[in-house]
């Protein structure tokens, strides 16, 4: 599918900066220096966009709704941890079986609590609890995430979900942010008010610019159903007795051991 003739490019960017420091709009005729200087507004700029600064009380922690794919996750029969995507950032809600699995959403609960779980109990069949951490590092890579499972799994199952993603620099072989051609002048906006700031070490007309297109880009956005502001806490239960996973078509019920 082609790309939309007005979306703003990775280079298209770089031109808008390198005129507003006064380098021109050829990058042929900048310096290695020059384009360091560009490259890093433009950087800037991006991730500005990704996660907003608190212009107002709309923009406080708001999630674009295009950072926040669907995605699928295979777990397998006697596998409870499990890495997740290097753009992962966090999960949006509960973790789901495909439909004809008549199972209800897995629940995002503490760390904590699944340690607890599996440490005074050895339970195995559907997974209905998951919690996310941090894996360790050495800071040679970018941390990662990994999501544990309880029970143990005791089959195969697809899961679904969606979370929080986080995205690359821009790059000639991966030029568009995301979001498309709609947000195109706050794109422009917000890597001009950066190279305002930190190179005229002024907060002036771009910061401004941005900041009204900001406000309405998160109102528009807002109508595509965004709802999440900020990090959610998660909601655990106290108990772990639920009958669950009933595939049948019809649902017993148990009364003084007599099945109805």
């Amino acid at each position: 599918m082609a790309e939309s003739s007005l979306s703003i490019g990775f280079v298209d960017l770089e031109k808008e900066v390198g005129s507003f420091l006064g380098y021109g709009r050829t990058p042929d005729n900048w310096s290695a220096a020059q384009e360091t200087d560009i490259d890093a507004a433009v950087q800037s700029g991006v991730r500005q966009v990704y996660y907003p600064p608190a212009v107002d009380k709309s923009t406080i922690g708001y999630e674009w709704s295009w950072l926040r794919p669907g995605f699928t996750f295979d777990i397998e029969d006697g596998e409870g941890d499990y890495d997740l995507p290097d753009d992962f950032g966090r999960l949006i809600g509960s973790l789901y079986y495909s439909a004809n699995e008549y199972r209800s959403s897995i629940t995002i609960v503490s760390i904590g609590r699944i340690l607890a779980l599996r440490a005074s109990t050895g339970l195995t069949g559907a997974p209905y609890y998951a919690a996310t951490r941090y894996k360790t590092s050495d800071g040679s890579d970018g941390q990662r995430q990994e999501i544990l499972f309880y029970p143990e799994p005791d089959s195969d199952w697809t899961l679904y979900g969606s979370y929080e993603a986080y995205s690359g620099a821009l790059s000639d072989s991966y030029p568009y942010p995301l979001g498309g051609m709609q947000l195109a002048e706050l794109y422009i906006e917000s890597c001009l008010a950066i190279a305002e700031q930190r190179f005229n070490d002024e907060i002036g007309i771009h910061n401004q610019k941005f900041s009204a297109l900001l406000v309405d880009a998160v109102a528009r956005d807002s109508k595509r159903g965004a709802r999440f502001y900020g990090p959610m806490g998660h909601i655990e239960t106290t108990s772990i007795e639920f009958r669950r996973g009933w595939t049948g078509s019809e649902y017993p019920i148990v009364y003084k051991d007599v099945t109805y």
